[in-house]
């Protein structure tokens, strides 16, 4: 079973520009509280999208894909994809 992070959508940022795996894609950033902790915040990349259907405040299901550490601030970041369910 695939990683997957959910929680309230906090915030989004459509329209970004990333490479991943050598190759250049569409991405939004996003900020989720998880649904346990909502104290707990997941700074996400949803890959090959220019923007999700979903707006601040509503509950979101992302598939983690890689998990990556920034080495100079420790902080972690979630590369993930919509589930099938919502294509």
């Amino acid at each position: 079973m695939a990683m997957t992070r959910a929680g309230t959508l906090l915030e989004k940022e459509p329209g970004l520009k990333t490479f991943f795996q050598g190759e250049e894609h569409p991405y939004v950033r996003c900020l989720i509280a998880d649904t346990v902790d909502p104290e707990r915040h997941f700074e996400c990349r949803v890959l090959d999208e220019d923007d999700i259907p979903f707006s601040a405040g509503e509950h979101i299901t992302l598939e983690v894909i890689k998990v990556v550490t920034e080495r100079r601030s420790g902080v972690v970041r979630f590369d993930c994809r919509l589930p099938k369910i919502h294509e």
